[in-house]
């Protein structure tokens, strides 16, 4: 690794420090719900210095030193206080939103915590919550915006770049959330490579509406940018789901240069805004929008470049990138190419995990955008995930990746870290690997994402993407909202043939009733036209009602297991009369499989009891 990679602080705490140092009262971070200034709060880098220094302070005296800390975090900007407050009392930040109870449920009595950080206003409601779920009765809390301490009373703790800084937990799109414990190396290093990958200095200015909790919203936009000493403006993330051209707005505004958001956020910014909210931007100041976090599309691409013309937004300035929370964040970014770079290959050879270039208006083709070169000091592999055999060029296989930023594992759970994050190749040197469970390929030195390995459809051997297939259901009528369906596999029972199942969300302002059936007509024709293959069942629901992690990716497995209980409320649907009959028998399998699986895990475990002769 070469030497103008290192990063330039030792830990967090020496980081934050050091911009308090050099910046005084430079804006860092500002926050109003909107993104309009109104009710504005904001914080220097000196004033986030002392805050977290009391917050320290307080925990240090309260015994946390070395333990696991929950921040608490909601829009505003005491969670970031509060999450230095755990760099500097020497303790593990362990960021979890507080009012997604699905996340509490998960992440409390994983984390297994003792102190907790909250503030005053939602205090009582949150140990409400906790106590409903059976958590949090031994809790020791402190408030962020009450704090008894002085940052006076602060000492520094023994730390070094070896020390877990936080525990980052997974957005749960494909299992429950597991906490990736990450060292102050891992952060530091991936920060200098999101530096690097943007090319930022401190002149430049940001706007987030991203969850603070979430990987993207922390490390993407707010560890990043304090890095490299920037002025940062946040928003609700609630106030951008309501009405998404208010981040847009803000940019536009705050004269910002720099943002980060899923596909899907540049994708609701067209569908939901007008010519004239458009054309009364200005967001030629924009240099870089990070587009990441899910599948990036071709298409919305071209449609925000063409809709944001107007309002001076240059198509040079969307970055696809591509990252995981078991890298930290960013594990590629930053093209050979001006614009984002896109490929069209053969759907027949994507399903043999070939990577065949065709023409752009064929009727095979897919559009895969490259998510760029691997950051500096990380080494990216594209290994076959079941014989762990090195692909060749221009073949698809899991993703493998190694180098500083990689975490340390997973909290609590030895067994997924041995799986997860060491991994030999087969064939040739280099390991241990994290294996991401993402496919893809690389050409070229760039990375191009195709799927997830967990969410692959196999029918008949043959190998279908589930973001393919919502694609050119969403594509093939204007009320089907864009990001917002569900493609996964069914077996009815052992030797039965896959049987694919769609759920898509349907926009009922833009269609009558009436027009179900032919939009269900609609959606079968598309498929069988460009995957050749029929669906088994098509359901169309309310818009919204797909459940999807904090950071807006649909959860396709929570979502199957919904239709196999049958928990999904259609507005409308296509369904053969043996659906209902499919479900059941698919969950008796499933039940069989896993209660085999079970057996085998039992007896293992006897065998390696049994005295040796």
């Amino acid at each position: 690794m070469s030497t103008d990679f290192a990063p330039d602080a030792a830990n967090l705490l020496d980081l934050l420090r050091q911009r308090a140092d050099s910046y005084g009262d430079k804006l860092a971070f500002s926050f109003s719900y909107n993104g309009d200034g109104e009710n504005r709060s904001e914080l220097t880098y000196r004033g986030l210095d002392l805050k977290a220094r009391a917050i320290g302070a307080e925990l240090q005296q309260q015994g946390a030193a070395g333990e696991r800390v929950l921040v608490l975090c909601r829009p505003g900007l005491d969670c970031i206080a509060g999450f230095f407050g755990c760099i500097y009392a020497g303790a593990v930040a362990i960021p979890v939103h507080e009012r997604l109870a699905p996340r509490l449920s998960a992440v409390v009595p994983d984390a297994r915590a003792r102190f907790a950080l909250g503030s005053s206003e939602t205090h009582a409601s949150i140990k409400a919550a906790l106590a409903a779920l059976g958590e949090g009765g031994d809790l020791q809390w402190s408030l962020t915006d009450q704090v008894a301490g002085d940052a006076g009373d602060w000492v520094e703790p023994e730390i070094d770049a070896n020390s877990t800084a936080m525990a980052q937990y997974t957005s749960g799109s494909t299992t429950s959330p597991k906490g990736v414990v990450l060292s102050h190396r891992n952060l530091l290093y991936n920060l200098e490579s999101i530096r690097q990958t943007w090319h930022g200095d401190d002149t430049a200015i940001g706007v987030f509406w991203l969850p603070s909790h979430h990987d993207m919203g922390l490390i993407g936009a707010i560890l990043s940018m304090l890095y490299i000493g920037t002025t940062t403006h946040l928003m609700s993330p609630t106030a951008f789901i309501k009405r998404p051209m208010r981040w847009l707005e803000a940019v536009s505004a705050h004269r910002a240069t720099y943002t980060v958001a899923p596909n899907f956020a540049y994708e609701a910014c067209v569908e939901h805004s007008s010519a004239e909210e458009r054309a009364a931007l200005d967001l030629s100041c924009l240099a870089t929008a990070m587009n990441g976090a899910e599948p990036v599309r071709a298409a919305t691409l071209q449609r925000f470049a063409d809709a944001f013309a107007p309002a001076g937004f240059q198509p040079t300035a969307m970055m696809p990138v591509y990252g995981l929370a078991e890298a930290t964040l960013l594990v590629s970014g930053g093209s050979a190419s001006a614009l984002p770079l896109v490929r069209y290959i053969d759907r027949e050879a994507l399903g043999q995990d070939r990577v065949v270039d065709v023409a752009a208006g064929e009727q095979s083709a897919v559009s895969v955008v490259s998510c760029g070169r691997p950051s500096p000091g990380q080494q990216v592999r594209i290994v076959d995930p079941v014989t762990r055999r090195p692909c060749g060029a221009d073949e698809v296989g899991e993703i493998w990746i190694a180098g500083p930023s990689v975490g340390q594992g997973y909290w609590g759970r030895p067994k997924e870290t041995e799986q997860t994050f060491a991994a030999f190749p087969s064939e040739g040197p280099g390991g241990p690997f994290l294996r991401t469970g993402d496919l893809g390929f690389l050409h070229s030195g760039e990375l191009f994402i195709t799927g997830r390995c967990k969410d692959l459809i196999t029918i008949r051997g043959v190998n279908y993407y589930p973001n393919d297939i919502e694609s050119t259901v969403q594509d093939c009528h204007r009320a089907l909202v864009s990001g917002r369906g569900a493609a996964f596999a069914v077996t009815p029972g052992l030797g039965a043939v896959e049987q694919l199942i769609v759920v898509q969300e349907v926009n009922r302002d833009d269609v009558d009733s009436a027009e179900f059936s032919d939009i269900l007509d609609t959606i079968g024709a598309a498929i069988v036209q460009r995957h050749g293959i029929e669906a088994n069942s098509v359901l169309l629901v309310e818009h919204l009602s797909i459940a999807t992690t904090s950071s807006g990716k649909i959860q396709r497995g929570q979502c199957r297991q919904r239709y196999l209980d049958g928990e999904i409320a259609a507005v409308a649907s296509r369904e053969p009369l043996s659906a209902a009959h499919n479900r059941a028998e698919t969950k008796k399998l499933e039940t069989a499989v896993a209660a085999a699986e079970l057996l085998k895990v039992v007896l293992a475990g006897q065998q390696q009891s049994q005295p040796q002769n």
